[in-house]
């Protein structure tokens, strides 16, 4: 397989990883991890892992693939996971040695300037003091996270409008950055300052790429006449919206009955509409995304 070929395989198949799919993604990055990709790797362990509910001999022998090409998260799977030498006795490595090894690969990379090696730091150390630098190196998601831990009261400031002038820059930093979820918590701030030209316009731009949050709650507005943020009523829209969410939430309840309640109002030519209106969406927009953290749950 070409190397391009791989890239397409593993893309397809992160995609679907990152929809909740964990079973679904796995032949996709079976592919392109078998091919030597070090992602496709990493996130196949992730989705044997997350599909069982626990460590499994595969799951670790392609964390190990993906730590032996120097993926820190891999390795911190195999250092967290208790199964490896007990219920599994598959370890090559005990968790000490993956923990080190995580930290002196992190480290050499952070030394050199790399932001994400210094949002790794943080993974492996817990020193929030590494989250700041990644955040101050330009790493969006590393942006982000520091904007929710000192929402959620970390870290110490001076005065307490601090805190929030700080949680404010890092979201907007993170979500000028073009990471969607940092957008939709921006829109959330200008909402609640009344500004409602700069919620539209960060809705909008979360909703462009692909964040399923954001998505449902643009559909929603502009279900509904009049609505909070001052959206024009697009019912047809609305409902190809809510019908791209339901692919990939199909379990939803909440999906199903805003469909229902929705669809009922539509004459047949407006579904019609509708369904021209996702496909087009679909073709000309990233795949949705949960965009969960890389090292998540």
């Amino acid at each position: 397989m070409q190397s391009s070929e791989a890239q397409t395989v593993r893309d397809s198949g992160i995609a679907m990883y990152k929809q909740g799919y964990w079973i679904k993604s796995q032949p996709f990055l079976r592919i392109a991890a078998e091919a030597g990709d070090r992602d496709a790797q990493y996130y196949l362990g992730e989705a044997l892992r997350l599909s069982k509910r626990y460590m499994t001999a595969e799951a670790q022998k392609w964390y190990e693939a993906a730590a032996e090409q120097g993926d820190v998260y891999a390795m911190l799977r195999l250092a967290s996971s208790s199964d490896l030498c007990r219920t599994l006795e598959t370890c090559t490595q005990d968790a000490d040695y993956w923990q080190r090894r995580a930290y002196e690969t992190a480290l050499k990379r952070a030394e050199q300037g790399d932001a994400s090696a210094m949002g790794e730091m943080y993974s492996v150390t817990g020193e929030l003091s590494w989250l700041k630098k990644a955040a101050e190196a330009g790493s969006a998601d590393d942006q982000d996270l520091l904007a929710h831990l000192y929402k959620e009261g970390e870290g110490w400031f001076f005065w307490p409008g601090a805190r929030q002038e700080a949680v404010e820059k890092w979201f907007k930093a993170a979500a000028e950055g073009g990471h969607a979820p940092a957008m939709m918590q921006v829109a959330e701030i200008c909402y609640a300052k009344g500004d409602l030209e700069g919620a539209r316009i960060w809705l909008r731009r979360s909703t462009e790429a692909g964040y399923v949050r954001a998505l449902y709650s643009y559909a929603s507005y502009i279900a509904h006449e009049p609505d909070q943020l001052g959206y024009p009523y697009d019912p047809v829209k609305a409902y190809a919206l809510f019908s791209l969410i339901a692919e990939i939430d199909s379990q939803d309840e909440n999906d199903k009955e805003a469909l229902r309640q929705l669809g009922s109002k539509l004459k047949p030519e407006q579904l019609n509409e509708a369904k021209v209106f996702a496909e087009e969406w679909k073709r000309t927009h990233p795949p949705l995304s949960h965009f969960d953290p890389r090292f998540g749950f």
